[in-house]
């Protein structure tokens, strides 16, 4: 296989990974919040009658559950909610129930992981700028790929001002470049930024670390850096690198990118990411032809089929799970456990969880119409469609969302699958969190009129 097909893999990996979320079905954010995660029920907004969307407004014919779904952002640890507003062909985005300034177009809505702050795109007289909690920044040609760092405080950004681009953080422009940026990444205590610069034509380009002022720039890899990726507390950093028709991968601590650890050269790579403990690497790679899943430098062939979906750690340190795509079938295999044996095949498969000990694993399927949930080789009663089970924190429940005749709800069941209860349902359910004390769930949803942070006993 070459290694332009491996990165088509890849790609189809992603892109099918996308499809299979849906609308309003993302695939669960298992990092850690850099918040606590609010244990309150809380009424966070309410949408006015003419902020809502025509096709909801005018029936079923415009939407299949007979409604027309907003673009609603709900903050991570329950903080905030926003959602964006068209009207009289302009838009506006409502933060926590206060309008901002309309606009032409406005994209990449995302909020501050405690939901307080709200950062995006706005479109005006052909120049587009970032509006950070209504303040509008410098004007740019293009801007794209707003994150806020960890603490909230600081938004990153790339944009464009006549030929070249710029990595912006707040408003402190870096030096710039005559191509593309491709990612940057927020180190965990928010000082740091990693991103990746002067691309080229095959997406290859120079991986830079910095302070948040720009001030000191280290070079880490001056070309052929393809990915980069931050384990789970954003204190590490790996990246693939290409040389000479080889790849390799390093991985470097953020607060000392020159302490570096040098992988084996591969033909090819790709799925990169890190273990839940933040130092375990695993990633897919292909020697002469052959395809390996590698995890710590460990090799265990990968025969047969396509990644679905995300190499998966156990938290054990005890091997790697993935989701493959072989023919028309779907399934479950293990890697450094027990040879690699696979579990039953089925018409889809994702979201592969595993529990806290590693001694347990869950992922939705589907066979026919119907989706279930596969708690360790059982499955569970069908829905119109599941997603993103998770374990709880001792380890006792499985969580997961549903959708029954239209309707989302999140359904609790034991470890192997059967169902103990059935939360409220509603027209959208967002993803699932657990409260610091693993006894509630915590969600946003929304109700009608009302956007809510939800918090119910497992």
């Amino acid at each position: 296989m070459s290694t332009k097909s491996l990165f088509k893999q890849a790609c189809v990996a992603a892109l099918l990974a996308l499809f299979l979320l849906g609308c309003r079905e993302r695939s669960a954010d298992t990092r850690r919040p850099a918040f606590p995660v609010a244990d309150k029920t809380t009424l966070l907004a309410t949408i006015r009658e003419d902020e809502k969307p025509s096709a909801r407004q005018q029936g079923p014919a415009y939407h299949a559950q007979g409604q027309a779904e907003m673009n609603i952002v709900f903050g991570e640890s329950g903080g905030g909610v926003a959602y964006t507003v068209e009207k009289g062909g302009l838009t506006h985005v409502v933060h926590n129930g206060v309008a901002g300034k309309p606009y032409k177009t406005v994209g990449y809505v995302v909020l501050s992981p405690d939901g307080k702050h709200v950062a995006y795109r706005a479109l005006e007289n052909g120049l587009w700028r970032m509006v950070v909690d209504g303040a509008e920044g410098p004007a740019f040609n293009a801007a794209q790929l707003v994150a806020f760092s960890p603490d909230g405080r600081h938004v990153a950004y790339q944009a464009m001002k006549g030929e070249r681009w710029y990595l912006v953080v707040d408003t402190t422009l870096n030096a710039g470049t005559r191509t593309r940026f491709q990612q940057h990444l927020f180190s965990g205590d928010s000082s740091k930024i990693a991103y990746t610069d002067d691309s080229d034509e095959n997406n290859d380009g120079r991986l830079v670390v910095s302070d948040i002022g720009f001030r000191g720039p280290k070079v880490v890899e001056a070309k052929g850096v393809t990915q980069i990726v931050a384990n789970e507390d954003k204190t590490r950093v790996a990246a693939i690198v290409r040389k000479e028709g080889k790849q390799r991968v390093i991985v470097f601590p953020f607060a000392d990118p020159g302490s570096r650890k040098e992988g084996r050269l591969y033909d090819a790579i790709a799925n990169l990411g890190f273990g839940p403990d933040g130092v375990s690497v695993t990633y897919m790679a292909e020697r002469d032809g052959k395809r390996f899943i590698i995890f710590n430098d460990r090799e265990e062939p990968l025969a047969d089929g396509s990644l679905a979906g995300p190499l998966v750690v156990r938290p054990d340190q005890k091997g790697v799970g993935a989701i493959l795509a072989s023919g028309n079938k779907y399934c479950l295999q293990q890697f450094f456990v027990g040879g690699g044996e696979s579990e039953k095949g089925y018409e889809e498969a994702a979201f592969l969880a595993y529990s806290r000990d590693g001694s347990r694993h869950a992922y939705a399927a589907r066979s026919g119409q119907q989706w279930f949930i596969v708690a360790d080789g059982k499955e569970g009663p069908p829905f119109d469609r599941v997603v993103t089970p998770q374990f709880s924190p001792d380890g006792k429940y499985l969580v997961y969302r549903a959708r029954r005749a239209g309707k989302r709800f999140v359904v609790v069941a034991d470890t192997s699958g059967k169902i103990l209860r059935e939360h409220p349902a509603y027209e959208q359910v967002f993803d699932v969190k657990f409260t610091a004390d693993g006894k509630s769930v915590a969600y946003g949803v929304n109700d009608g009129e009302n956007l809510i942070w939800k918090v119910e006993k497992l």
